[in-house]
This record gives C-alpha cells, structure tokens and sequence, in this order.
C-alpha cells in the first residue's frame, strides 16, 4: 500500500486529464534538451521518492512527489496544448518546492538540537552521566549508543574480556560479544549475557555461570573511593543499589530468550512470648544468621537481593515451578532448623513467603515482576505461600 504514493503511479492518473483537455491548436512544442532535463529531474525525484518510502520516511515524501507531479504536469500539458492543466502543475510544483524546504530545515534543525554532531563530544558526554552509576559496581557491565557502539565500560569487563578500554570503547557490541546467544567465553571464563534497554542505551553485563571461572571472582567487594559494595558484608547477599541494576537484567534475559524465572520474597518474623523481650541487636544477629543459611541455599546463578526493611528477593533464572516450590518449602522450615529448642520456645520464628512464576512467553518488566511478587507476598499468610504465576 505504501507504494501506492510512488510517483509513476500517480503520474498514470494525469494521463486521463490530459488526453480529455488535449488541444493540438495552443499546443507548445518544447525542444528536446527541455524533455530531456524534465525526464532527467523526475527520475531522479522518483529514486528519491522510493528511498523514503523504503526507510518508511514517510515525511519527506509528500514534498518530493509534489515535486515530480507538478513538473510533470507541467511540461506534459503544455506540449498536449492544455493551459488550464500547465498551471495547476506550477502549484503542485511551488507546493512541492515549498515542503521540501520546510521538511529540510526543520529536519536539520530538529537534529542539531537533539544531538551533537561530534561523535567524541557525544562519547564524551555520555560516559560522563553514566560514569557515576558504572562505578558504584564492580561487575562486567559496557554501555552502548543504538546502533550498538559502546560508549562506556568498567574495569571488570575490560579485565573479563582481556582487552584495554580504549580497544572497547567506539567497537560495537556484536564485534565483542555474540548478543544473539546467551553466553560467551573469554579467556577469563564462561559468561551469561544479560541485555537491557533504557532510553536510547543497552546496558550489557556479563554474569557468572555454574561451570565458568568467573564464579570464584564473585567474592564480596569491600568498599572503596571505586565504588560501593555489591554485596552485604554481613549476609552475603547483594544490595538494594545492585538489585535496581541486576533485576531488569535477569527479567529481560528471561524474556529476551524466552525462559521461566521465579521469584520468592522471604520475611523471618518473630513472635517473643509474653515474658520474653529481644533487643534490636539479637534480632539482627538471628536474621544474619538466616540470609546467611538463605544465601547458601541458593545456585550460582540466582540472586539474593536484602531489602532495607530486611526482607530478602529471590530470583531464580531458568528455574520451573516445581523446583521454585521445593525451595520455598526449605527456605520455610529453614527456622527449624536453624534455631535452637530455646530460640524456637522463646521467639516462635516464622517465615512470611510469596512466590511468583514468569514462564518467559509474554511481554515483562522488573518493575511488573516485583510488583507481582509483592502481592503474592502480601496475600500469603506466615508460612508456604500459594503461587501466583504470570499470564
């Protein structure tokens, strides 16, 4: 349908208007060099004509067809002795000519404000607004513009990569990585892919797999004038600053390829009884010692994020329902395992648990997935909680 607009289409239609005002008496013969030029021209505009359309830039179509029409027009009815048709081509030619120009400045101006015309100084610009997020983590993580050229990098990700920031930054992505498959190995190790989109950004990170090296590097990272840590220093799992990066990873590499992932929200509650008080420091210590055993339950690939109210998210990656429910019932009866008979009489602690199930074949956010698990978490009741699963 979109070729519907091609010039020559609509240029058969002026054939029927003028065979029917053909006059041969106020005919103008125009010389050949003239045909010559016009045939010339409206080749030219149609070649124009089908690279917006095969761009689908639909805006810069009209004035370039009004062009050609109106020329065409033109010089046609003049030879065909058809005045009245002749300046009905200048219009179409003077609206033509007028569109064109305004698309043209518009255009121009429109993108000399939007974006700068400096490929370094663009670089430049945004490796300075994300420097202050890339080096609050140390983890394998680059930044591209979109067409895909990478803008920024960490450290971890030159080092996973064995090559120098300046040889990474300026490459595009798919000359690095293999985005269309969902792990690379470098000298450093087997990786995970992990793709996600925000603006006009890709954020690659690189995460560690069961079978690869970089697993041994996950250790906790201590905190310096690089950066925060990524991990809880007492509990081992990772912080609320790396959940808002991770979280949209894991969830968009679900989706991306198409694979389930589950998540779990666990709240260690404690109910002392009458005579019994417990001080704000002997609750932390027991809920250390829980994230911690939580913590060692887990795989390498799935993530425990501790909240700021202590409560902990759980994602597991390529994880199935069933085994997403075998876990819970562990991370449940943990406590009973975990306490003593004198901690168990004295504080009866529970776990509070929700469980959310994305199976990877509909359309999903980090933001919706939490949202989800939040409410699945609400509505449980102490202990197993009932499963919700994604639509």
């Amino acid at each position: 349908m979109k070729w519907f607009f091609f010039p020559p289409v609509i240029s058969l239609l002026f054939l029927i208007p003028t065979a029917i005002f053909h006059n041969g008496e106020a005919a103008v013969p125009l010389p050949a060099v003239i045909w010559g030029a016009v045939i010339a021209a409206y080749v030219c505009l149609c070649c124009l004509s089908a690279f917006f359309i095969s761009k689908r830039e639909s805006v810069n179509n009209p004035g370039v067809n009004f062009l050609a029409q109106g020329m065409l027009l033109a010089v046609m009815s003049l030879q065909s002795g058809s005045v009245f048709l002749s300046w009905i081509g200048l219009v179409l030619f003077v609206i033509g000519l007028s569109l064109s120009f305004f698309y043209a400045t518009s255009g121009a101006a429109a993108q000399g404000g939007l974006r700068n015309d400096d490929p370094d100084a663009e670089n430049g610009d945004v490796r300075e607004r994300i420097d202050s997020l890339l080096s609050k983590f140390e983890t394998p993580i680059c930044v591209t513009d979109a067409k895909g050229v990478v803008v920024a990098t960490t450290q971890k990700f030159c080092d996973a990569a064995g090559m120098e920031e300046d040889a990474i930054v300026g490459e595009v992505i798919s000359d690095l990585i293999p985005i269309d498959q969902d792990s690379v190995v470098f000298g450093s190790g087997k990786w995970w892919i992990s793709q996600i989109k925000e603006g006009a950004r890709y954020y690659f990170s690189l995460l560690p797999t069961p079978d690869g090296k970089p697993a041994a590097n996950m250790e906790p990272v201590k905190a310096s004038h690089q950066g925060i840590a990524i991990f809880d220093n007492d509990t081992g799992l990772y912080v609320e600053e790396y959940r808002i990066l991770r979280g949209p990873q894991e969830i968009s590499r679900s989706q991306r390829y198409k694979r389930s992932v589950a998540g779990i929200m666990l709240d260690l509650i404690f109910s002392p009884s009458s005579d019994i008080t417990i001080s704000e420091e002997q609750g932390y210590m027991l809920f250390v010692a829980f994230a911690t055993r939580v913590k060692q339950a887990l795989r390498i690939p799935d993530c425990g994020f501790l909240l700021p109210d202590r409560r902990i998210q759980l994602i597991l990656p390529e994880t199935p329902l069933a085994g997403a429910k075998v876990l819970l019932n562990r991370l449940v009866a943990m406590p009973q395992e975990l306490f003593d008979d004198a901690i168990r009489q004295a504080l009866h602690p529970k776990v509070k648990a929700g469980l959310f199930f994305y199976n990877g074949t509909t359309k999903m956010e980090y933001t919706i997935f939490s949202a989800a698990l939040e409410e699945e978490f609400i509505k449980s009741k102490d202990g197993m909680a009932v499963p919700g699963e994604a639509a």
